[in-house]
Order: C-alpha cells, then structure tokens, then sequence
C-alpha cells in the first residue's frame, strides 16, 4: 500500500515538473516577442560567429532547464527519503521502547545468557533468583543457578541451541535462588543470532502453585482410590460421574456399570421421595452433611451408610456437580441397637436393685429393732445384777446394731442415688454449703472447728445430693482432724468451662499407695473405734459428682492435711441472669 502511494506521489510530482517547464518556455517566448529579442536574435544568427553564439546560449539555457528540473528532483526525493528514515527510526524507536516496557513489565522472568554467563535480565528475574539488583546476577554461572539435577539437562538443551540453532521444547526444571532455596519454573528457551554470535532468550515462570496444586490433586486422587469409603460424582441430574473403588466394594456395582446411571438404583422401593431432596440439595448448591440412611446393592442386599454430599462449583459460583461420600454404618447401626437394648436392660435392672437394696433393708433393719428393743430391755432391766463382762458384751452389741444399722441406711442411699434419675436446676453453692453448716453445727461447735469460705458460684446440679457431698467432705475433715484445732477452706475457681471446688483442711492426711481404695465403697483406712464410720461417705459424694458430670480428686500430704476437688459444669452468665 505505501508503495502504491509513493508511486502515486511521484507522477504527481513529474506532472507538476513537466507544466512548470511548459510554462516557463512559454513565458520566456512571450517576454521575447516583447522585447523584439527574436529580431534581435535574427540579426546575430546571420553572421556566422552569432548563429554559433546564439546555439551555444541555447544549449546552455537547455542544460540549465534540465540541470534545474534534476536537481529539483533529487532535492525533493532527498526529503523525502529523510523524513520516511526519519518516521522509520521513530517507529523502531517506539517499538523498541515498547519491547523493553513489555520486558520490564512482565511477570514471568527473562534473561538472556551466552557462553553459560548472564548478559541480562529483567525485574521479574531479578525477583524470582531473589536479588537485590541486575549487578548481583550480570556474568552469573547460569549453572550455579540451577538445582544439581537439572545440570546436565540444562547443559544438553543450551547445546543443541548454540551449535545447530535448534528449538527445544519448554520443560519442568528447579531453579537455586541466591538465598539457597529452591523453586520450581517452566523454562521455555529460544537461539538467537546477535552480531552473528549465538545467544540464548529464556522465559521462566514460578510453577510453585502448580506444583502444589498438582500435588494436592494427586493426594486427593491417591485418597479416593485407596479410600474404604464409597465415593463417586453426580451429576446436577443425579446420574454418576465417576466411582471409585470403594464405592464398587461397597454397593456391588463396577465402574462401567455405574456411570451414567442414575443414584435411584442404590434406593430401596419407596424412597423416591429421598431421591427428590438429594438432586434439589445438589442443584441449590446446598451441603448434606452425615444424612444417615439406607441403600440397596446390586444383590438387593440394604445396608445402613452415612451420606455426605458436597457441591462442586465453578469460580463463578455456579454449581456444575456434586462429590459423594457413603460409609457403611451397618455394624455401627447394629452396635447401637444393641447398646440401647443393654442401657434398658441396665435401668431395668438398677431399678429391680433399687427395690430389692430398699426391700432388702428394710427387712435387715427388722431384727436389728429386735435386737436393740432386747438389748434396751436388758440395760433396763438388768444393768445392775449383770457383771462387767457382760455389760461389755452388751455394749458392743449395742454399737455393731448402731454400726449395722448406719451401714445399711448408707448403702441405701447409695444404691438410691445410683439408680434414680436426679432433677437439675440453678442452684446457689452458698446455699448447699450453709445447709450442710447447719447440719453439722453441733459437730462443728464441739471440735472448735474454723471454717473459712469464700464466694460459691451458681451451677445446675441437685441441691439435695450436693448438699452430701459438701456435708461428707466437711465431716471428714472434721473426724480426721489429728492433734490440731482443725481449720477448713472452702473455694471455688474457674478453670475452662467448669468450676473446680476445694474442701481443704490441716488433718493427718492421707497416704499416696491408699489413693486408689478411698473412694471405694465400704473401704476404710483407720480403726473404727478410733474415726468411726461406714466406709461409704467419699464414694458416695464421687458417684454424686459424677452424676453431675464432673469428676472428683484429692492431694495430700501425711501429718499436713488434704484437699478433696471436685469440678461441675458451668452456667453461661446470660442463662443465670435470665434466671
């Protein structure tokens, strides 16, 4: 096209050149026959030396016509070309500046090396070998930028450029950053000649991402191959996708049987409906999450299984599919069948107990009456005709009665708490620790017992039951109180979600290797006439707490004292200050 134009200009050009030439003949002969110059001219042309003078002016005038109109040529054709050369330089500057914007600007790192040495490259390149600057890498070994494995490889690729000007194809490599560590890029190089020496341009881009991500699809593949779990796509009309292993060994169905087919061949009859909200949960984008249900296998069989189905969407956002995960909750099923008809069967029978212990002692206490109203008989009637021996003898009757009769009422308690179902409710520990005070007043008046408390919070418990526990903690402390004037501390701290209460005193303590008997039930660790008792008060405050749902503990040291802890769940203030 510009040639086409240029050659329009010139015959333009030539056009204008020939009219301007007529005209100024044309003007020199009318200026002639004005001036008489042709009579003139006449009378010179008749002599011999005037025709010779008259033809050379002509020939001169002639030249000097063709000279100017040469020379006029050249001259234009001169600027011309210097303002086509002229735009031609601007435009090869512009684009170099455009290349090396583009150079600078781009992403991926570009270097040009020969010889194996680095000649340039550009910020990207000098971002990704993590320099500071262009000087730290400019005559840089390429080869001590590349990790040792891709040595050779990289040795071979820049040789087939360099000799024979061959392409190489773009390839996977591992680059040394100045720091020491290591990335992964995509090199894709290219020979180039520069002042016929070859030269090689190599474009590398950060693969790190790409490799993570392929690594994490392998993992993810790896999983559901291997997976014991059935796991397969769906489509947003709810036909497979794909189907793994486990799902074949699961349902029966192998991977060509499967796909295309739709999810309705694993729902036994009458489960249409299940089908139903399972593709309008797949196609609202919406997550089933452990929907526990049945499934038929190829050989009819049903089978329990927990469903979890995930939408698969697009960045946009757009919903295209779904993954599924089925486990086989068969046995898990049949387990918890079986741990129901045990826990029943468990009530049941803690219920009879609870009867029979009840029947039982209150048959027990009949002829311990029988022997206490013959015993008071005795003491009544014959204290004074009987010998010492066996005022002895009466006495400790009468204290085993007392001790039977304790024993039993105690393991009733016990076998009742164990057994019934206890109401919960707010409940003031301020309050269940006065009441038990107030219990053991007389106890506490007669031992000259300090009790120091502090502010109980409020939690959902029983307040008969830990009304006991506070009571038989502080009663024990109180029996096991040694040579000192006892001195009990009750607190309470928060730790996590529980409280943690403390019942400590300054008794004999309690010795480590009898830690595992103390809360067991009728397990006492002194004589029963020095610190009487039934043997049942610490298991029964352990069994209370743990109905509760708390846990119970002690530390001690012999001679200094114990501290019994017990921890109860906390209520959330904004429930306590509805309350």
């Amino acid at each position: 096209m510009n040639d086409t134009l240029n050659r329009k200009v010139k015959g333009s050009r030539d056009l204008k050149d020939v009219i301007v030439i007529f005209s100024i003949i044309i003007l020199i002969l009318i200026i002639a026959s004005l001036t008489d110059l042709f009579t003139y001219l006449k009378d010179i042309t008749a002599s011999p030396d005037g025709y010779k003078i008259t033809e050379l002016m002509l020939i001169l005038i002639l030249f000097g016509f063709a000279y100017g109109f040469f020379f006029r040529r050249r001259w234009t054709e001169v600027n011309d070309n210097l303002k086509i050369e002229g735009k031609v330089i601007e435009e090869l500057n512009d684009n170099v500046n455009r290349l090396m914007n583009t150079v600078e600007l781009s992403p991926d790192a570009i270097i040009v090396h020969r010889d194996l040495r680095i000649l340039f490259l550009n910020k990207a390149a000098i971002h990704l070998f993590g320099a500071q600057n262009e000087e730290q890498l400019i005559g840089t070994d390429l080869m001590s930028l590349i990790h040792y494995a891709y040595i050779e490889k990289t040795r071979d690729r820049i040789e087939l450029m360099t000799k024979y000007m061959k392409q190489v194809p773009i390839t996977d490599m591992i680059i040394k950053r100045l720091d020491g560590s290591y990335v992964d890029v995509s090199a894709a190089s290219t020979p180039v000649f520069y002042h016929a020496i070859p030269h090689v341009i190599s474009i590398l881009r950060d693969i790190t991402e790409r490799k993570r991500a392929e690594e994490t699809r392998s993992q993810l593949a790896s999983i559901v191959l291997f997976s014991t779990d059935a796991i397969y796509g769906l489509s947003l009309d709810g036909s497979f996708r794909s189907w793994n292993p486990g799902a074949e060994s699961l349902y029966g169905y192998n991977e060509n049987e499967a796909i295309g087919n739709p999810i309705s061949i694993l729902m036994p009859e009458g489960r249409n409906d299940e089908v139903r909200y399972i593709l309008h949960k797949i196609n609202g984008g919406e997550r089933i999450e452990s929907y526990e249900t049945k499934h038929q296998k190829k050989d009819k069989t049903i089978i329990d299984v927990s469903l979890t189905i995930s939408p698969i969407k697009e960045a946009s956002g757009i919903t295209v599919a779904a993954s599924a995960i089925a486990r086989d909750i068969t046995f898990k099923k049949q387990v918890e069948l079986e741990l129901r008809r045990y826990a029943e069967e468990i009530a049941l029978s803690n219920e009879e107990l609870y009867v029979f212990s009840y029947a039982a002692s209150h048959d027990l206490m009949e002829p311990l009456r029988t022997i206490q109203s013959f015993i008071k008989f005795l003491n009544e009637n014959y204290k004074l005709k009987l010998s010492e021996e066996i005022d002895e003898y009466i006495r400790s009757a009468e204290d085993g009665v007392t001790r039977m009769s304790r024993l039993i009422s105690d393991f009733l308690m016990y076998s009742k708490i164990g057994s019934e179902h206890i109401a919960m409710e707010p409940v003031d520990c301020n309050n269940v620790l006065n009441r038990a005070l107030e219990n053991l007043q007389q106890a506490i008046k007669q031992s000259d017992t300090k009790i120091r408390h502090y502010k109980l919070p409020t939690i959902n418990g029983n307040l008969e039951q830990l009304t006991l526990v506070f009571q038989n903690l502080i009663s024990n402390a109180i029996k096991y109180q040694g040579e000192k004037k006892p001195i009990i501390e009750i607190s309470a701290e928060k730790k996590d979600a529980d409280w943690v209460f403390m019942v400590k005193d300054n008794g004999i303590g309690i010795e480590q290797w009898f830690s595992e008997r103390i809360f067991v039930v009728f397990q006492k660790l002194h004589d029963n006439k020095k610190y009487p008792g039934s043997g049942i008060g610490l298991a029964l405050c352990k069994r209370i707490i743990e109905k509760h749902g708390g846990k119970m503990w002690f530390e001690s040291e012999a001679s200094v004292g114990t501290t019994f802890f017990f921890s109860l769940s906390a209520i959330p203030s904004k429930i306590i200050e509805q309350k």
